[in-house]
């Protein structure tokens, strides 16, 4: 509550006085409580922006903040200390406000309120229907499924869909390995390519097939092979094949609690000439232009270092141009913002599809591309590396097999997303505090308990009485669930979802102090209503934060 307030009045006073850029707004507690409960070095940040020495510039702004009355009702006393931070302490009873204000909210606590929502449409997972999904799948699915939790709670309209990569020479060479798995589970001599997918999963694909038709497909592999990637034999075990990997990947992903709202698929884009047409608008814009047998996209004219190819001198279309029509699609939609998570080995593709997304929306900033990072998994010291087309992975799956849903997408959160993360399966296991999923878990289920067991006549609630949240356990509990719709908001507007995950365990790790020190059954009747308030605000805080990581928050343990 107070960092927006001094927020809001730092933001004024900066727009007031026309100085830009203005630095970033930091508001925080400090780790020595002497120097008050909250501090901000932001005028000593402003002083080279306002040519202004940091000590003038924090005596100007504490002189605003005492005239604010919103400030003046929380704040007791504005000190100016060193070289120009500004420390803050509390009055006694903008504790008890902080509070109530958090627990008017209900469940809905720290719910967004945006004063113009955007409709987004947030695109992750989208591999390749070619093999099962694996822990690098599940660290994207994790992140976006995350995030459309947030920026649905921050009070954004959210849209996920699945990009279905269906079409193309991998989905060729994917169908060729299947086929000749089903003709080598007959005994007939088919060697799977040797730029196929050798996975033992492909040989389970195949045997799911011939249970479906039998040896009906045998004879047409027999007299043609795989050499005509466009023949019926061989189309018929890439769509089938496709098919089945697509209902794995739906029933895996429902399995870790991810769900899409549209699940659209590459094909028709080239089928129904989709691709082909939006190149002819954009040689028809002047937008692209045909070189050396090829077409190009101009680009460069949006700051990419070279333009790019659309149509090859053999007049296939690129992955790019698809991309480019897949995106038309969305804008045609009518979506205001456009989200995408890439893997890590897309970075260098974003210049040039931001390129394409601004020329056809006719205006920047409508494309916005996160990248995430590699995940690898440790256990008992070791590393596991991954290949689909090798087979050698560790699928989803089988990461739900070896530690559940809530540690699985936990720890694939709590590190940044352009960060590489690796996972420890022996840690995510453990039912001991240095598990931070469990050490979360476990503290709701520690309020829950003392919620159950309180006595009928004691009900949570606060009252205007100086006498309450006087202990300093009671305050930095306070202060910590008055970060939580600030840091909701940051981590929604930043894509930070690790953000949750991290305050969470901050927020548990405050409440057990509290617990520890501050007898709540048994109490003065004021003090203990005033305690068990705390312990249910507590608990809606941590089960939304668990909620929004698509984690579940148990009672018991």
């Amino acid at each position: 509550m107070l960092a927006e307030i001094v927020e809001r009045v730092v933001r004024s006073w900066v727009t007031e006085e026309q100085w830009d850029p203005a630095p970033e707004f930091v508001f925080e507690r400090p780790a020595d409580l002497a120097h008050g409960d909250y501090a901000t070095p932001f005028c000593m940040q402003l002083a080279k922006t306002a040519r202004r020495a940091p000590r003038q510039l924090a005596e100007e702004l504490k002189s605003r903040l005492e005239a604010d009355p919103e400030a003046a009702a929380l704040v007791d006393a504005v000190e100016i200390a060193g070289p120009g931070f500004l420390n803050f302490r509390l009055r006694s009873d903008a504790f008890v406000k902080m509070a109530s204000d958090l627990l008017e909210q209900g469940d809905s606590v720290g719910a967004g309120r945006r004063e113009e929502p955007r409709n987004i449409l947030l695109e992750y997972v989208s591999v390749n229907p070619n093999g099962p999904l694996h822990v690098g799948h599940a660290r994207y699915a994790a992140y976006g499924n995350a995030l459309d939790r947030l920026l649905r709670f921050s009070g954004e309209r959210v849209t996920t869909e699945f990009y279905i990569n269906d079409y193309g020479r991998q989905m060729d060479m994917f169908g060729r390995s299947v086929a000749a798995r089903y003709a080598q589970s007959f005994g007939v001599d088919l060697a799977v390519p040797e730029e196929g997918y050798q996975g033992a999963y492909v040989a389970d694909i195949a045997a799911q097939i011939r249970q479906e038709v039998g040896d009906r497909r045998l004879e047409e592999l027999r007299e043609r092979g795989l050499e005509d990637a466009s023949g019926e034999a061989v189309r018929f075990f890439r769509e089938r094949g496709c098919q089945i990997v697509l209902e794995q990947m739906s029933a895996e992903l429902e399995r870790f609690g991810v769900t899409f709202d549209n699940w659209f698929s590459e094909t028709p884009l080239h089928t129904e000439g989709r691709v082909r047409d939006a190149i002819d608008r954009l040689l028809a814009a002047g937008q692209a232009y045909e070189q050396d047998e090829a077409v190009w996209l101009r680009t460069t004219d949006y700051g990419d270092d070279k333009d790019r190819v659309l149509i090859r001198s053999n007049e296939q279309p690129t992955y790019f141009a698809a991309d480019i029509a897949y995106h038309e699609d969305k804008l045609q939609r009518g979506y205001d913002l456009l989200i995408n998570i890439w893997g890590a080995d897309h970075h260098g593709y974003i210049p040039r599809m931001k390129a394409a997304v601004e020329f056809l929306a006719g205006e920047p900033g409508r494309l916005e591309i996160v990248i995430g990072q590699l995940v690898s998994l440790q256990e008992a010291g070791e590393t596991r590396q991954m290949s689909t087309r090798r087979g050698e992975m560790v699928t989803l799956a089988e990461l739900l097999e070896a530690i559940g849903k809530d540690a699985a997408r936990f720890f694939l959160v709590m590190r940044s997303h352009d960060q590489t993360l690796d996972l420890d399966l022996d840690l995510a296991r453990s039912q001991s505090q240095e598990n931070p999923v469990y050490y979360v878990q476990y503290a709701h289920a520690r309020i829950a308990g003392i919620l159950r067991n309180a006595p009928p006549e004691l009900e949570p609630g606060l009252a205007s009485d100086p006498s309450l949240f006087l202990t300093s356990f009671e305050r930095e509990l306070v202060k910590k669930l008055d970060e939580f719709p600030h840091v909701l908001m940051e981590a929604a507007d930043r894509r930070h979802v690790h953000r949750i995950a991290g305050y969470a365990q901050e927020l548990a790790a405050e409440f057990h102090p509290f617990y520890k020190n501050c007898r709540v059954i048994g109490s003065d009747p004021a003090v203990a209503s005033s305690r068990l308030a705390l312990c249910l605000l507590t608990r809606r805080v941590i089960a939304r934060c668990l909620d929004l990581l698509g984690v579940d928050a148990p009672d018991r343990m």
